[in-house]
Formats: structure tokens, sequence, C-alpha cells
């Protein structure tokens, strides 16, 4: 009896948390979310659905004859075992995740071609999203929950796979006041490593790197109209566009993330410090960078710290 009791009492879901799709369905007693519902890039979902998979085929393997009736017991992904549920109880992906307060799932999860998904995904991606935190690391501003690029861009994985990217705060120091973004159009496909977009402040025009492989699903019509919010909120209202991503778990190897991120920040610094030598007001300790480095060179070729930091 007490045994039972501890039992019950560990699968309580604590304040502010909330269940895995799989714990959900009820395909397991007891898994919290800890990726925001982000399946794509969710090291256990992965696991699971490579369990499920094997199975199957270790089952197929064997012919009709020599197969007994119970000799296989599949484990259920979370969308079958919700599709097993009366209609009524198919909980939508947003009602689970409590954006929406009542929402029955009319589409049998196949979200792509949901329109309420769809509106939903219009919605979110127009709002701006609050990073965790940010801390100064080296002079720079630096957000707590996104990945890094090489090249001084940064991306954040949503709700949905889905993936927001920006310039990041050394960046936007390094180009001072823009007078003009471009991006691609929505349906073009980006590459990693490979030119993504320009910038152009006083004539002078900057090639950036895309950090993510992947399609433009949503531009920043605000910040090609305002571009002065990349130098105001580089980590937030100045997002640039969003991406559906082809190669994610590939890509995400090579960025930056927590203090990796902040020792690559850092090493950065000091290239900049040792390039600009005393041009710059940095100080040599880590203390405050300058707020516009294109200001602050006066007559240097801004060209070749643009090249050099943004790797182009």
């Amino acid at each position: 009896m007490e045994g039972s009791i501890m039992r019950e009492s560990m699968r309580i879901v604590p304040p502010g948390k909330k269940k895995c799709v799989w714990m959900e369905a009820g395909v397991v007693s007891y898994k919290l979310c800890d990726n925001n519902y982000d399946c794509s890039t969710c090291v256990y979902d992965h696991g699971m659905q490579l369990k499920v998979s094997r199975q199957k085929e270790a089952a197929a393997s064997i012919s009709a004859v020599e197969m007994a009736p119970d000799k296989f017991k599949f484990t259920a992904t979370w969308v079958d075992k919700m599709m097993q549920l009366p209609a009524f109880q198919r909980k939508c992906r947003y009602m689970i995740t409590g954006e929406v307060g009542r929402k029955i799932c009319p589409n049998a999860y196949v979200c792509g071609s949901c329109s309420f998904d769809q509106m939903m995904q219009m919605r979110l991606q127009s709002e701006v999203l609050p990073v965790q935190a940010l801390n100064q690391v080296a002079g720079f501003e630096m957000a707590e929950d996104i990945y890094y690029h090489e090249g001084h861009t940064w991306v954040r994985p949503e709700y949905g796979g889905r993936i927001r990217v920006g310039l990041d705060d050394f960046a936007q120091k390094l180009l001072g006041k823009l007078s003009r973004i471009e991006t691609p159009t929505i349906g073009h496909e980006v590459k990693q490593g490979e030119v993504g977009f320009r910038v152009r402040r006083n004539g002078e025009v900057a090639q950036v790197l895309s950090p993510i492989d992947g399609i433009i699903t949503h531009i920043n019509d605000q910040l090609l109209d305002h571009p002065e919010l990349v130098n105001e909120s580089p980590y937030e209202k100045a997002w640039l566009f969003i991406v559906e991503p082809t190669k994610l778990r590939k890509n995400l190897k090579v960025l930056y993330y927590g203090e990796e991120a902040h020792k690559y920040i850092s090493e950065e610094r000091e290239k900049l410090f040792s390039m600009a030598n005393d041009d710059l007001r940095i100080a040599a300790d880590g203390g405050d960078s300058v707020e516009d480095i294109f200001d602050e060179l006066e007559g240097k070729n801004w060209n070749k710290f643009v090249e050099t930091f943004f790797r182009t």
C-alpha cells in the first residue's frame, strides 16, 4: 500500500511544469516536457519514435506463420494513443501546452495541414518573445536561451520546430546605425554558412551568413521599416526572419550555447581589441564596449572588420 502511494505521488506534475505529450497520451507513466513542446529537436521524442520503429521492423522480419498472436507488443506512439481516445478527449497540442483553454484536435494530429495550427503559428510568429535572461559578457549583451553562430547571428528554436533568426549584440555594435536591411523573401531557402541577408550603412554593404539551413516562412516587416530596432532590441524586437529548418540537429551541433557562447564572444572581443588597437574605446580588461564601432573606426577599413567577424 505504501509503495503504491509513493508511486502515485511521483506522478504529480510540479507547479509551472507540463506533461510531455508521451505522458499526456498515456504511453509512459511519467515524463515532463523540457523542450518547450518542440518535438522535432527533442532527444526523448526521437528515442521513443526510434523504439517504436525498431519494434515494427523486428515484427516485419518474421513471417506471419512464425509469429504468434501475442509475440510482439508494440509501444504505441503518442499520436496513436491519442487517436484511440474518443474524439471529444483528443486535446489539441495548443491545449496541451496551455496556450488555449479548450480545443479538440479535428485533424488527427497532422498539424501541417490544420488551419487552426496555421492561424496560431501566424499569431505566435508575429509576437515579440522575451528572452530568459540578458547578461553582460566582455562588454556585450548575451541572451541565455538562444544559440549563436560564428558569424554573429543567433537562432532560437520555438514551438512547432521553427527557428527565429537575428543579429547578436556584437554584430549590432560593429554595424552601428543601419540605414537598410535586405532579407530574402518568404519561401527562399537559406543555408548555414552561406550569405543569408545584407545590411547597409552610409553606402557600405555587409553580407551576413545564415546560421541555419531551411526555408523562410516569415519576415519581420517592422524591422525592415525600422532598422534602428537592431540597436535597441537585438534579441527581441529585431528578429529578422523565421525558418522552417531542414537540418536542425546537424546545424545546432556547430552553434555556440551557454558557457561556450560566453567563451566565444570573449575571444571575439579580444580579436576586435587586437585589430583596432587604441582606436576603439575598449578596455583591455574587458570593460564596456563602444556602442557604434563603425563611427569609432574614423576612416579605417570597416569592410576589413566586417569580413573578419562576419566570416564573409
